[in-house]
């Protein structure tokens, strides 16, 4: 594994950022951000704490309103537009800090996620609404296959909240899925997990945008699932992108090396065999 230019997708970006600036009274968090993510496609995002990466996310996602710039999704802008209906259009995310309802059931958290594209709505689920019980059987059922592709089918009526720090993350996956997104953007899935787990995540990551959606982006500091699964990685730091291209050539920058990875890593990848380079293929 690991990301060369063999095989990688070369179609219009599915969503793209076009001089992407995002200001807080003066300070700039993002700076003429341009970050382009092809169908098929996984793009790698690293930098330091506080480089600016979930910010990027959450202006895309329209969680904060751009500065300057703006963000096109199938060719049409949207910056702009409401979380909400950014969502219904087919971009999913999870989060840095993890956001789940921790009182309800594993399943009714992924059924939440589902309810985007059921007819009752979520209101109508919560109140348990005339005429919506047959929807939820099948959003239940739905949400169920969700559960499984994580590992998690087998708990799914325990409390959110019982779940390890690892598998909430994992639970925050299956519930993006559940909305059926053709774009899912992950913020450190594998911060808490173990190295079992996160090498399942790879795997799962990987088969992606084969099977479940057209592209992902992927916030992450564990830099040798970054470097395995991409497809292309971005830097960013201080709001700056200073870095783009496969993962080898990423970590040969000497601005990045000096920006984030630093001599020690570039020494181990060096000691891995085969000497990684490649995507997924």
């Amino acid at each position: 594994m690991g990301a060369t230019g063999a095989g990688q997708p070369t179609m219009e970006a599915v969503l793209a950022t076009e001089g992407l600036t995002k200001s807080f009274s003066g300070l700039v968090a993002l700076s003429q951000v341009s970050v382009a993510i092809r169908p098929g496609e996984i793009l790698g995002i690293i930098g330091p704490n506080g480089a600016g990466k979930t910010t990027l996310f959450n202006v895309v996602t329209g969680a904060l309103p751009a500065t300057a710039g703006e963000v096109r999704y199938q060719g049409r802008r949207i910056t702009g537009l409401p979380v909400h209906q950014i969502a219904r259009m087919g971009i999913a995310r999870t989060f840095q800090n993890i956001r789940l309802f921790r009182e309800m059931s594993i399943v009714e958290n992924v059924m939440v996620g589902r309810h985007s594209r059921g007819r009752a709505g979520l209101m109508g689920a919560l109140l348990r609404a005339p005429g919506v019980r047959r929807e939820e059987a099948s959003l239940r059922m739905r949400a169920l296959v969700y559960l499984d592709m994580v590992g998690l089918a087998d708990r799914a009526d325990r409390r959110a909240g019982s779940l390890t720090t690892g598998q909430q993350r994992l639970l925050e996956i299956a519930r993006a899925l559940a909305s059926e997104p053709k774009v899912v953007l992950l913020d450190e899935p594998a911060a808490g997990l173990n190295t079992k787990e996160t090498e399942s995540l790879a795997g799962f990551i990987a088969q992606m945008p084969r099977e479940l959606v057209s592209a992902v982006a992927l916030i992450e500091h564990d830099m040798r699932l970054v470097m395995d699964v991409s497809h292309r990685v971005v830097v960013i730091d201080r709001g700056r992108k200073i870095a783009e291209g496969t993962s080898t050539e990423v970590q040969r920058n000497p601005e990045v090396i000096a920006a984030y990875l630093g001599e020690d890593f570039l020494a181990q990848e060096k000691g891995r065999a085969p000497e990684s380079g490649g995507g997924t293929e």
